[in-house]
């Protein structure tokens, strides 16, 4: 069991509805251990114009190898057109929460 073998996965969206519906589906699935959000504020490019919005975080705890289904997953119910999902490897972990990521998913 090495650290490198799981992983955060980070998107943004706008609604608590969407990411209830985010977070309900990828836990259901046991795609994800945990599920994160935090209430933030964001300033970026989109169509050619500089917008400041109120987003959601979700940082999802889970395994390097559930990335692409976690990722299908977030781009069919997203409410965005393009949404961020990323993956941010874990560099190192108490053994005993890897050991908690890995029982509680796929």
């Amino acid at each position: 069991m090495n650290a490198s073998d799981y992983c955060i996965v980070s998107t943004t969206t706008d609604t608590e509805e969407n990411v209830e519906e985010i977070t309900q589906t990828l836990l259901q699935k046991k795609l994800v251990a945990c599920v994160q959000t935090e209430h933030i504020k964001s300033a970026y490019r989109w169509q050619g114009k500089i917008i400041f919005a109120d987003e959601i975080q979700l940082q999802m705890k889970t395994k390097t190898s559930l990335f692409d289904q976690i990722k299908t997953e977030i781009e069919t119910l997203h409410t965005y057109d393009v949404p961020e999902i990323i993956i941010l490897p874990l560099m190192n972990a108490n053994r005993s929460y890897l050991e908690w990521i890995e029982k509680e998913t796929l």
